[in-house]
C-alpha cells in the first residue's frame, strides 16, 4: 500500500491520527469533530497557533501555514458582478468577485482533501514510524 492510501486509511474513523514527518517538521493529523462536523484537524509540531493563519500577498506569513488548508474568499458575491461592472468597469469587476487566499486554517474537510494538498505541496514526506505495533 503507497503512503497516501495508508494515510486516508487510518484517518478513515473518527479518532483516527497519524503522524508524518515533512520539512523537518511533525505533523500530527487527527479526524475530530466539534458536534456538527468532521474534520481532519492538522498539528505541525504538535500545536495550533493561530498566528500562522496570516497570508501576505496569498502567501503564508510563517512558514508552518504552509501544511494548512488555504481559505479562499472574493471580496463580493458573483451575483452582484452586474452592478459592480456597471459601477467599477469590467476590469475592477472581475478583480473584486474573483477569490483570493485570505488565510490558512488548520482543518480540512475530509482526509481526501488533506492527503490532496500534502500530496501537492510535499510529495516527498514521510509516515513517522510508531513505536507501538500496528496490530489493533
Amino acid at each position: 500500500m503507497d503512503k497516501w492510501k495508508e494515510i486516508k486509511e487510518r484517518l478513515k474513523h473518527l479518532g483516527g491520527r497519524v503522524e508524518l514527518l515533512a520539512d523537518d517538521h511533525t505533523l500530527t493529523l487527527t479526524k475530530a469533530h466539534d458536534g456538527k462536523k468532521i474534520f481532519v484537524m492538522v498539528y505541525v509540531d504538535g500545536t495550533v497557533n493561530f498566528e500562522w493563519t496570516k497570508t501576505e500577498d496569498g502567501k503564508p506569513v510563517h512558514a508552518e501555514g504552509r501544511f494548512w488548508r488555504p481559505m479562499k474568499r472574493a471580496a463580493y458575491r458573483k451575483k452582484d458582478y452586474a452592478a459592480l461592472k456597471r459601477g467599477w468597469g469590467k476590469k475592477e469587476a472581475d478583480r473584486m468577485v474573483t477569490p483570493r487566499v485570505i488565510g490558512f486554517v488548520p482543518n480540512f474537510g475530509t482526509e481526501g482533501a488533506a492527503v490532496a494538498h500534502l500530496k501537492k505541496h510535499f510529495p516527498d514526506l514521510e509516515i513517522k514510524v510508531d513505536e507501538v505495533a500496528d496490530g489493533f
